[in-house]
Formats: C-alpha cells, structure tokens, sequence
C-alpha cells in the first residue's frame, strides 16, 4: 500500500484539483512556451505546403521546422496537461522537454551569434516559468542502464554529436543565406536534442519510450537528408542507425520496467 502524504494525508500522486489561479497560471506560461515553436512550425507547413523557398525545404522539414517544432512542442502540451489535472508529469514528457532545453543551450554554446543565445534562453526561460507554475513536481529519477538501449544511445551520439559540433562550425564561420537564416544552428540544436533524448531512454527506466523518439527523428532526419541534399553515405548511415532503434525500442517496451 502506498504511504500516505504527512502532511496532506493523501497519496502522494493522487489528483489535486488546481485552483482557478493556479490553472490560469498554467495556460499563460503554457501558451508562452509554445508561441514560438508553434509560430516556426506553422511557417514551416505554410512555406511547404505552398513551395516557398524551395531550396530550404530540407531544412523546413528538420530544423527549422517541423521537426524540432513537434519534439519542442509535445512535451510543453503533455507538461500543460498535467498541470491542468493537477497530476504529476510524466518522466519521458518531463525528460523530452529537458533534451529541447539541453539541446538549445549546446547549440548556442556552439554557435551563439545571429540570435542563438537568445533563443537558447527563451527556450530555457520559458521552460522554466511553465515548470514553476505545474503544481505537481516531477518525481525523482531512478537510474539503471538499459542493455539494449545504451549501445543504441552510443550509436546515435556517435553519428549526430560530430554532426551538430560541424552544423555549429558552419554557423560560425559561414554568412551565406543557410547561416543568415540560422539553419545551421537549428541543425546542432536538432541534433543534440536527439542524443540527449537517446541517453535519458537509456538511464531512466521510466523514459524507454523516448528511445521511440530519438529513433524515429534519426530516421527522419536520414531520410530527408537522402532524398533532398547531395550526403548519401551519412544519411543512409541514420536511416540504418534509425530503423535499428526502433526495433530496439520496440523489443525493449515488450520487457516494461516499473514507473519510477
């Protein structure tokens, strides 16, 4: 049976109805959290949809772009969802947005000029109001090393940790219309958020689904860099390295570990 609360007498993940203030607190840092990626995301689609800068379409279906939008975006709308119940967020969601954040502050490290840092920290910044006004903290994490999971989390770091230090090199030195635009920033940003997502599935039990995750954006990522820029060997190197994980995540979510 589990132990009540102390100091509240209740369990400690059962549901508290927010207040009134509370909730509202909860939309408004939500709805800031997601203004950005939202409005990136739907300039994408548009600029895809219609054929508007053709010749960025690799990057308006990655980084700039839909892509990133969806793994910045969901994890904020699951943290909004909990903290409108009044329930705990759940680790993968709460570990999702800390690879978006991570991931931002590693490429602005890389490539900080032409608003990096700026965005790293609105990015981080509004991150944090939305964390503050959840009224459920995040459980503490326990760590065991998954088998199958870690050498995947190897792989995909081997391929895309070299890949996002070139992207951030291009950022600095270049000033043709890819850096103007920040493309190459988008792209270590994109890439450090998959590895950060890929080893957070592999130490946190209660995370294993993120391994989906960081698989599948490899393969997309491999995929559209396949069929849309001149990098073969590499981008057919990601597809493998994607297609891989996920039938390692899948093997993996057949043996589930107790939630933390």
């Amino acid at each position: 049976m589990t132990a009540l609360d102390a100091r509240t007498g209740r369990r400690p993940d059962a549901v508290r109805r927010p207040s009134v203030l509370r909730r509202a607190a909860v939309v408004a840092t939500g709805l800031l959290a997601v203004a950005l990626p939202t409005a990136w995301g739907v300039s994408s689609a548009v600029q895809i949809v219609t054929g508007a800068e053709r010749d960025h379409l690799f990057h308006q279906l990655t980084g700039q772009g839909v892509l990133l939008d969806v793994l910045w975006i969901v994890p904020l709308a699951l943290l909004v969802r909990a903290g409108w119940r009044g329930t705990r967020p759940g680790t993968a969601a709460v570990l999702g947005h800390v690879s978006v954040a991570v991931g931002a502050v590693v490429a602005a490290a890389l490539a900080p000029g032409n608003g990096g840092a700026l965005v790293a920290g609105l990015v981080v910044g509004t991150g944090a109001l939305l964390w503050f006004a959840v009224p459920v903290r995040p459980r503490l994490m326990r760590i065991d090393v998954d088998p199958v999971l870690a050498p995947l989390a190897l792989a995909l770091a081997a391929l895309l940790t070299p890949y996002a230090l070139g992207q951030g090199a291009l950022q600095r030195a270049f000033a043709d219309e890819h850096a103007r635009m920040s493309h190459y920033f988008d792209m270590a940003w994109l890439g450090s958020v998959v590895v950060v997502a890929a080893v957070c599935s592999a130490l946190v039990p209660a995370a294993r689904r993120l391994a989906f995750v960081a698989a599948a954006a490899t393969l997309l990522l491999g995929g559209c860099r396949f069929l849309l820029t001149t990098d073969v060997t590499w981008s057919l190197t990601a597809i493998g390295l994607g297609l891989a994980g996920l039938a390692a995540a899948s093997f993996r979510s057949r043996r589930p570990d107790r939630a933390n």
